[in-house]
C-alpha cells in the first residue's frame, strides 16, 4: 500500500545525528555501538547491533551525549571531552591499519624520493607528511598536492617509521583513490574530536611549513 506523502519514510540509508538531530546519508555520519559497557566509534563498520550516529563535527560531537542514552535506550554515562578523545584514538587506529593495508597491497610509496616521484606523476592520490617533516613539506609537490587538497599532516617522523618498518619517514604516497579518501575523512574526523575536547591545537591536519 503507497503511503500518504507525509507518511513517508526517510531513505533507509539514511541516519539521524545524536547532536544536531538532522538525517544525512549514513556515509556522511560516524557510528558508534556499545561494547562490553563503553561506547567505540565503529569507524570499520563491522561491529554488529544498535548503534548510533553523529556529524563529524565538533559542535556535533559536543552535543552527542545527551542523545546517545536515547539511541541506545540506556544510560551512557560520557562527556565531549571524552567523546573526543576516544574519536582522536579511534582514528588514529584506522589511519594506522589502512596504510598497513596500502603497503602490503603496494599502492604506498614510502619516502622523499619515492612520494615525490608519485606525486609528480599523478600516481599518488595523497601525501602523508609527517608533522615534523621539515623542508620536505616545502617542495613544489607537496605544495601543490597542499593547494588541491591532497595532502594531510599526520604522527611524527619516527611513529611512521615506527609503523611502516622503516628509518623515519618523512612522507608516504597512498596511490589508491579509494583509500586516501577515507584517510582524508579520517583525519578530518580525528581534527573534529581534538577540537571537541579543546586540545586541538597540537593536532590539525595541516602540513606544517618547513622550518
Amino acid at each position: 500500500m503507497t503511503r500518504p506523502p507525509n507518511e513517508e519514510r526517510a531513505p533507509a540509508h539514511t541516519r539521524m545525528c545524536v547532536g544536531c538531530g538532522l538525517r544525512a546519508d549514513a556515509g556522511a555520519l560516524l557510528r558508534l555501538v556499545v561494547a562490553d559497557d563503553e561506547v567505540v566509534f565503529d569507524l570499520a563498520g563491522g561491529s554488529f547491533g544498535r548503534g548510533a550516529h553523529v556529524h563529524p563535527s565538533p559542535e556535533c560531537l559536543a552535543k552527542a551525549p545527551r542523545g546517545l542514552s536515547r539511541a541506545f535506550k540506556r544510560e551512557i554515562k560520557i562527556d565531549s571531552s571524552d567523546l573526543g578523545r576516544l574519536l582522536v584514538a579511534a582514528c588514529d587506529r584506522r589511519l594506522a591499519g589502512l596504510l598497513l593495508a596500502a603497503r602490503r597491497t603496494r599502492v604506498l610509496a614510502i619516502g622523499a624520493d619515492e612520494a615525490l616521484g608519485a606525486l609528480r606523476s599523478g600516481k599518488a592520490d595523497l601525501a602523508i607528511v609527517a608533522v615534523d617533516a621539515g623542508s620536505i613539506a616545502s617542495k613544489i609537490e607537496v605544495q601543490q598536492a597542499v593547494a588541491e587538497g591532497r595532502a594531510i599532516a599526520w604522527k611524527t617522523k619516527a611513529d611512521l617509521g615506527a609503523l611502516l618498518g622503516e628509518a623515519n619517514v618523512a612522507i608516504c604516497g597512498v596511490c589508491h583513490a579509494g583509500i586516501a579518501s577515507e584517510l582524508r575523512d579520517l583525519r578530518a574526523a580525528a581534527d573534529a574530536g581534538a577540537a571537541t575536547t579543546r586540545e586541538g591545537s597540537g593536532c590539525s591536519s595541516t602540513v606544517p611549513e618547513a622550518r
